[in-house]
């Protein structure tokens, strides 16, 4: 068994997955995803493959899906998260994962990681330098933890142990890119990162875990350890525990959870063979077939030798006693019902994620709920806080500060608040289908207290604008069957 093995969990879910990153991504990926269903698969000739690329490129994609994202990450963000950390660690509020993303915009990044796939995962890192790193490399940041945003995709393999009563994570492989350089041009190879737990011997009573980080490659002979190096804490000590947590969409244990888009991704595709479906319906009932009634052969040669010309400024001539007409299909009126039940519906599975309880209830029903009512945009918060302040709990170990206490809470009030779901469906619905500026939209969600009342509308922007994306990783091994995405 190899180190790129990819475990049953997870090819399991990549065709989820895929069809939850395409939804989010729009219509190019959409298009270029095979969902529409072929007419006449059997036939293999060139114009049935014409007439199939052609619905494609025909079908309208209603992005619901990539819509609706980033509002619901708005309104988790809608209040500045609580953050507490030792002085010595505030860089991490301005560059958390080594290439400028600040925690803030992490957290989002986790956020919108979790709501498509339902996983992620953390981890905690330190450079491997040399020993007697000084003070001064650390203050001038030469040597100091940072933060790593694992998608769905890059964790393909863990185990976990059981050690006393405790079970914890044992290992866990993350596939990679690496940037690769010639002088002036850019070039990616495949990596993996392998986290995991060794045995040091300790004394005859037992053995004590050490935490070894190693980098396995590929070339044409296989696969090689590049690196391994042994992680120290701030005493110098080897750790003995992996310092990487999952995050997912119901709990933050190593089992991943269900995307909370898929459903919503699910109906958008739908939706989208609709429309392949509608559009050619409406070109088929478009095109106008001419007939002509008492023409002879005589007649049909004429004119075919002087041409047969239709429109306006030409005159169509009939045979004696002779009529002409046209032919108009009908286009399908079902289909385009059918359309807008989808968008209706989508407008509600929206809705459900902010909703208490994922039921359709009003206000006045929400606001006698128990508040401990969660609904899924809470629970997915509520996870990244924990996973969060595990890792800045690590960071900490890593780097010593005086001060060790260390805090991160996503605010999510907006799990209690007061609105009614019905309504925020067709608001949410106005945003998806574009008919409703984002900035109105804030403005109702501050109005229902889903955003904080003073937080304006650049603010809002800037902070979804900037939110950083997650480690360049790639999404499936060459090697692997099927492919993943969802949401």
């Amino acid at each position: 068994m190899s180190v790129d093995f990819v475990r049953p969990e997870v090819t399991a879910k990549r065709s989820a997955w895929k069809l939850v990153r395409d939804a989010v991504a729009g219509s190019e990926s959409v298009k270029a995803g095979e969902y529409v269903i072929e007419v006449n698969p059997h036939d293999a000739s060139p114009e049935n493959k014409t007439r199939n690329e052609q619905r494609v490129k025909r079908a309208v994609y209603f992005n619901a899906t990539g819509r609706t994202l980033p509002a619901l990450t708005g309104i988790a963000f809608g209040k500045w998260p609580e953050v507490q950390l030792p002085t010595s660690m505030d860089y991490l509020l301005e560059d958390a994962d080594g290439s400028g993303v600040g925690l803030i915009n992490l957290s989002q990044s986790a956020v919108s990681e979790v709501l498509q796939l339902g996983r992620a995962g953390l981890l905690a890192d330190y450079p491997a330098t040399a020993e007697g790193v000084s003070r001064a490399d650390v203050l001038a940041g030469n040597a100091r933890p940072t933060l790593t945003l694992y998608p769905a995709e890059a964790i393909i393999n863990w185990r976990t142990i059981r050690r006393g009563a405790l079970t914890m994570l044992g290992m866990v492989v993350l596939k990679e890119v690496a940037e690769v350089w010639d002088e002036f041009e850019r070039g990616e190879e495949d990596q993996w990162r392998v986290l995991k737990l060794g045995n040091l011997a300790e004394d005859e009573a037992g053995t004590a875990l050490r935490y070894i980080v190693q980098v396995w490659k590929r070339n044409s002979d296989g696969f090689y350890l590049e690196s391994e190096h042994v992680p120290l804490d701030a005493k110098g000590k080897p750790w003995d525990t992996i310092p990487f947590t999952f995050i997912g969409a119901t709990n933050n244990d190593a089992t991943p959870d269900g995307s909370p888009l898929y459903d919503l991704a699910d109906l958008n595709i739908a939706h989208f063979r609709n429309s392949a479906d509608h559009e050619e319906s409406l070109f088929f009932a478009g095109q106008a077939m001419y007939w002509i009634s008492g023409a002879d052969e005589d007649w049909a040669t004429t004119m075919q030798e002087s041409g047969v010309y239709v429109g306006s400024r030409s005159i169509l001539p009939v045979p004696q006693g002779g009529q002409a007409g046209i032919l108009q299909a009908q286009a399908v009126s079902g289909l385009s019902e059918e359309m807008k039940h989808k968008v209706e519906l989508m407008a509600q599975l929206g809705a459900r994620l902010i909703a208490p309880g994922q039921a359709t209830r009003t206000a006045t029903e929400a606001a006698s709920d128990d508040k401990t009512s969660n609904s899924v945009l809470s629970i997915v918060c509520d996870n990244v806080s924990d996973a969060f302040r595990s890792a800045l709990g690590w960071c900490a170990r890593f780097a010593g500060p005086a001060e060790t206490e260390v805090d991160f809470t996503i605010g999510t009030e907006f799990a209690g608040v007061q609105f009614d779901a019905n309504q925020m469906a067709q608001v949410l619905a106005a945003v998806q289908a574009g008919k409703l500026p984002e900035a109105d939209f804030w403005s109702y969600l501050r109005s229902i207290g889903l955003i904080a009342a003073d937080k304006g509308d650049d603010e809002i922007r800037d902070e979804l604008e900037t939110q950083g994306p997650a480690v360049e990783l790639d999404d499936v091994p060459d090697d692997v069957p099927d492919e993943v995405e969802a949401a």
